[in-house]
């Protein structure tokens, strides 16, 4: 786990530090917020005014046990009120990743001719070859995506439909490409 802590100065101007890059025994609520009340108590940091986290549950205990915790001490901006902020970046990829799954079948058969390419060197020469005659640039055209990143998709699509001639070609050229249903098609 890493915590950041974002402050200003005296002078109004804003931070960003790291302050600790921490291992935590299991991913229970109350085993992350002694972990969280260690650092900041290492760093001498007294006061809390919020507290980022993504949506898993365990971090709402997590924020119950650091407010049960600095309450006690007059510890928290506000008494609290904005203590727990969920991390908009996690709520962008969830749902980024629940819009994706209408496109499910369309994102499976676009992985599946990405791999084919990518699997095999002389494959993957051959698909070179058709977008340098067609000078097109293969840069970024055979990007896996992954799925704790939603934006990972974005660029395996965005790179498959700059290079959609090609993988037309490959198609044409090769006859073990892939099964007919796997294809993409350009409604995909």
């Amino acid at each position: 786990m890493v915590i950041t802590a974002h402050f200003i100065d005296d002078d109004w101007n804003l931070h960003k530090r790291i302050l600790n890059f921490c291992q935590v025994a299991n991913h229970k609520g109350d085993t992350i917020g002694r972990a969280i009340e260690k650092c900041l108590e290492g760093w001498g940091i007294d006061r809390l005014f919020t507290v980022t986290v993504d949506n898993a549950s365990s971090n709402d205990v997590a924020i119950a046990y650091l407010v049960k915790k600095f309450k006690g001490r007059n510890g928290l901006v506000l008494d609290g009120e904005f203590i727990h902020i969920r991390c908009c970046a996690h709520i962008l990829n969830l749902i980024v990743s629940d819009a994706l799954k209408d496109l499910h079948v369309s994102i499976i058969r676009i992985r599946n001719a990405v791999k084919y390419v990518r699997s095999s060197p002389a494959r993957l020469q051959i698909f070179k070859d058709f977008a340098k005659e067609d000078k097109m640039s293969t840069k970024n055209c055979l990007t896996m995506d992954v799925s704790t990143r939603w934006n990972s998709t974005f660029t395996m699509l965005d790179g498959a439909i700059k290079c959609q001639k090609t993988f037309e070609r490959l198609e044409e050229h090769d006859p073990s490409y892939l099964p007919k249903d796997d294809i993409p098609t350009t409604k995909d």
